[in-house]
């Protein structure tokens, strides 16, 4: 029974870490598209670029998250 709940935990972590960027990728090319298309004057364009800057926040913060993690692993690797 410990071995399921180890592969279980396994596969919940591995859909947290793929699934977590590429719904925030998804996110941003969206909101992206969305903005592009929908015209200045329209009522829903102030709606769609807070989405945009939301989405584009959230994946600046991944990516620093991911630079961040890099590094510390580097220094890591570094004084072993």
């Amino acid at each position: 029974m410990n071995d399921v709940n180890i592969l279980i935990m396994e596969i919940i972590e591995l859909i947290l870490i793929i699934g977590i960027p590429v719904g925030l990728l998804i996110f941003f090319i969206v909101s992206l598209v969305n903005l592009c298309r929908t015209p200045k004057d329209h009522p829903k364009y102030k709606g769609r670029k807070t989405a945009f800057i939301v989405s584009a926040v959230l994946l600046g913060l991944l990516t620093a998250l991911i630079i961040g993690f890099m590094v510390l692993l580097t220094s890591a690797m570094n004084h072993m």
